[in-house]
């Protein structure tokens, strides 16, 4: 049985937003553990916020897998899906770091990186479903941001 073209494309985004959705809270699993053993190697006390050390190795094992996956014979709907988690883990990073600045300020931040990425995927001529996954994220950023949801 063929599944018909508005079917596919359903089933595109459930994958592109469950898989996000997955991954995402797999990357911060990743970080808190980073961050822990950076906190035992270095004696740092565990009130401190997460140490540079740890952000920066998950920002080079998220760079590492960045690449690949995009390098990969991977279908777009799975690569489009793994474009959720650098997105908003950078979204999530700014509004941490933002966070004591006024809102207009984070939300200005936010969207200069996805106006970045769509000029991207624009440039790329990449498949629908890029569009789906930034639009997603975008949404997914603003309701965190404006409903103060503390990550």
């Amino acid at each position: 049985m063929k599944l018909k073209p508005w079917l596919k494309n359903i089933i595109s985004m459930v994958i592109v937003a469950a898989g996000g959705f997955i991954l995402f809270n797999l990357a911060f699993i990743l970080m808190a553990r980073l961050t822990n053993v950076a906190d035992l190697l270095f004696q740092r006390p565990q009130n401190l916020a997460p140490s540079l050390i740890a952000r920066s190795i998950f920002l080079i094992l998220l760079l590492a897998a960045s690449w690949f996956v995009f390098r990969s014979k991977w279908s777009d709907t799975l690569k489009a899906a793994y474009m959720t988690l650098p997105l908003i883990v950078t979204l999530v990073m700014i509004g941490m770091t933002l966070h004591p600045q006024p809102d207009l300020v984070v939300l200005g931040a936010g969207a200069l990186v996805i106006t970045g990425v769509l000029f991207w995927l624009i440039r790329k001529k990449l498949p629908w479903i890029y569009y789906f996954a930034l639009g997603y994220v975008a949404a997914l950023a603003l309701y965190v941001q404006l409903a103060r949801i503390d990550i």
